[in-house]
């Protein structure tokens, strides 16, 4: 049998329009091989395959604090800061530090996936929460929270993709955020922010975080290098009040563990270091514009009127709505014979029933040319089947 080197779930020969992945002419594959040059001239290779402090490298570490503060004004410490090997790795770990069989939790309708893929193995009850272009919506959730209290039941915590959610795309404006906060207090739970994506803005600066609108006050915060680097490295990190990150360096699996990707957590500290990330970054987030800017002239020319989608500012992603008359899998069929490949909106929702009418593109993986292809392809076949 062949194994084909693709990407994580790409069939050879087709257009992946699923697949949150950066495009391979956008890794910078160059500038990660300088750093690991540089790592390893640098004396002591022995500390590479060795196992590594529980908190994660001391370096990649204090980069992070610095950067932080310099740009968010965090006012954070090394003490409020871990490595992680990538986001759903800090989404499993806080699952297992503060939650037990049947603890309510909270998200949005929809919800990133593999969060929810994770919350259905730790078994918790997933109350979901619905949305619309401003993020979750406050009353609904607030609604939820009366209902749950008058049973006797309070949420462990809140998760939430503020920027460029995904699915969405959308971004969730302060007051929204604030508003959020006050009932987090109120009700007593905690905020699981995943930010994987606000480095991959277009425009102006975001909202800012629940983290510094807290001022660290029961948020737990997730940033990743898989958006801005390279997946394949499973690297990116967690910020928490003091006591908390105390708590998750002491878990059996760090104590034993050495800590989240020693080998590749000196390479991306050496990268970063160098100034070559923010460089980096800031390089992205032109070329995702464009990206993105393809996919909606594409969207505007192919779909009929009674498709609606986003149009994000930032981050992989444009979710669409079909009419009510058409069903995510008669279209996710024929576009598979044609080969084009997308997420269903099913997915998302922690009723999947919910997600029939929709579906999800990412912008971020296929060349330009293939882009546009996939969402021709796609609205050909919305208008054969509303015909």
């Amino acid at each position: 049998m062949k194994l084909e080197n693709t990407p994580q779930g790409v069939v050879a020969g087709s257009i992946p329009l699923f697949a949150g992945h950066p495009a391979h002419d956008l890794l910078p594959i160059a500038g990660v091989e300088r750093a690991v040059e540089s790592v390893w001239r640098g004396g002591n290779i022995t500390r590479l395959f060795d196992y590594g402090d529980e908190q994660g490298n001391p370096q990649l570490i204090e980069f992070l604090v610095e950067r932080l503060n310099r740009v968010e004004l965090l006012g954070i410490s090394r003490d409020n800061l871990m490595i992680i090997g990538g986001s759903t790795w800090g989404v499993d770990m806080i699952c297992d530090q503060l939650t037990r069989v049947g603890d309510v939790v909270l998200v949005d309708a929809p919800s990133y996936r593999d969060a929810l893929h994770i919350f259905r193995d730790h078994h918790l009850d997933i109350r979901d929460i619905p949305i619309d272009a401003g993020g979750v919506i406050v009353e609904e959730m607030e609604r939820a929270l009366r209902s749950l209290a008058a049973a006797g039941r309070a949420p462990k915590f809140y998760y939430v993709v503020p920027n460029f959610q995904n699915p969405t795309g959308i971004t969730m404006p302060e007051a929204r955020r604030r508003a959020i906060i006050e009932l987090s207090r109120r009700y007593g739970f905690a905020i699981v922010e995943d930010d994987v994506y606000s480095d991959i803005r277009f425009g102006d600066a975001l909202p800012p975080s629940f983290t510094a609108l807290a001022a660290g006050e029961d948020v737990l915060r997730m940033g990743s290098f898989s958006k801005t680097l390279a997946p394949g490295l499973r690297m990116g990190w967690l910020i928490a009040s003091e006591e908390r990150i105390a708590d998750f360096v002491s878990s059996g699996v760090l104590k034993m563990g050495g800590g989240a990707n020693p080998f590749t957590a000196a390479i991306v500290a050496e990268y970063c270091r160098s100034g070559a990330w923010e460089a980096h970054v800031q390089w992205l987030r032109g070329q995702y514009q464009q990206r993105c800017d393809i996919a909606l002239a594409a969207l505007d020319s192919a779909m009929p009127p009674d498709v609606s989608y986003t149009r994000p500012t930032g981050g992989y992603f444009n979710w669409l709505r079909l009419p009510p008359a058409l069903e995510v899998a008669d279209l996710a069929e024929r576009a598979r014979q044609r080969k084009v490949y997308f997420a269903p909106g099913t997915g998302f929702f922690v009723n999947p029933a919910d997600g029939r009418h929709h579906l999800r593109l990412s912008f971020s993986f296929v060349p330009l040319d293939d882009l546009r292809a996939g969402i021709e392809t796609l609205g050909h076949q919305i208008r054969e089947m509303s015909a």
